[in-house]
């Protein structure tokens, strides 16, 4: 693989000024899916980036370039993970396209500690799983000041296409800081979601 590459053009999500999260992760994951068997090991975000992106696998080092996220790819045909940073590197984000995140969570059983829905196949697995993770915050978890966002993934396989049922078991919440989250997928624990408060 070369070291930079453009990814395809971002655009924004719903009335969101910053490229998603989803987006990245989805993105991403094509795009190394294209060139290495494997999944999406671990995904974090450091920033929020309106500018369009290149992938590169060696650390952007004092450039100029704004980091936005960064992970690890787990190349299952040597089982070992390859690194990877997220860079801005175009133009800014210009087009949006509409996305409906209270029809997504419509549904949703809301407990103390969890949030549970069948798999709604008109939206991605990831797109499922953040608002899904952002819908419990907002009701369990609200905030005085700033937001809940998605800020990390870590995965101990594949995310599948869909399934029956999801649900997202909060065991950790830092105060107003960050929360960590089990991602369990037809009662089969599959990885972590970590929100962070901005």
């Amino acid at each position: 693989m070369s070291d930079f590459t453009a990814l395809p053009e971002f655009r924004f999500k719903g009335e969101r000024t910053y490229i998603h999260g989803t987006d990245l992760f989805q993105t991403v994951s094509e795009f190394m899916e294209s060139r290495k068997a494997g999944y999406l090991r671990d995904m974090s975000f450091r920033s929020f980036g309106d500018k369009q992106c290149a992938i590169q696998f060696s650390p952007p080092g004092t450039s100029n370039a704004q980091v936005i996220s960064q992970g690890r790819w787990h190349d299952t045909e040597n089982d070992s993970d390859v690194k990877f940073w997220v860079t801005e590197q175009g133009d800014s984000v210009s087009d949006r396209y509409e996305f409906d995140e209270d029809t997504l969570c419509d549904g949703a059983q809301i407990g103390e500690e969890k949030i549970t829905r069948q798999f709604n196949s008109a939206f991605s697995m990831i797109e499922n799983l953040v608002a899904l993770t952002k819908k419990f915050h907002n009701t369990q978890l609200p905030l005085a000041s700033g937001k809940w966002v998605f800020g990390q993934i870590m995965l101990q396989e594949r995310l599948p296409e869909r399934c029956k049922s999801i649900q997202i078991e909060n065991y950790q919440n830092i105060t107003n800081r960050f929360s960590r989250n089990r991602i369990i997928l037809d009662d089969k624990h599959v990885g972590e979601i970590r929100f962070i408060v901005a």
